[in-house]
């Protein structure tokens, strides 16, 4: 009917390699994602601060 349904599981051990290449693009994505405002920040020519006043 389908054909992904009687396809074959990967063995465990592909599956565990996947997965560790997976988590470690998304590692690599969360780092990006984190450090680039500080780069921008940096790169920027405005060195102003905010000040917050309360």
């Amino acid at each position: 009917m389908f054909p992904g349904m009687f396809m074959r599981k990967p063995d465990k051990a592909a599956a565990l390699k996947q997965l560790k290449a997976h988590v470690a693009m998304f590692g690599v994505w969360v780092a990006v994602v984190r450090v680039t405002p500080y780069i921008l920040h940096y790169l920027s020519d405005d060195k102003e601060e905010l000040k917050l006043e309360f």
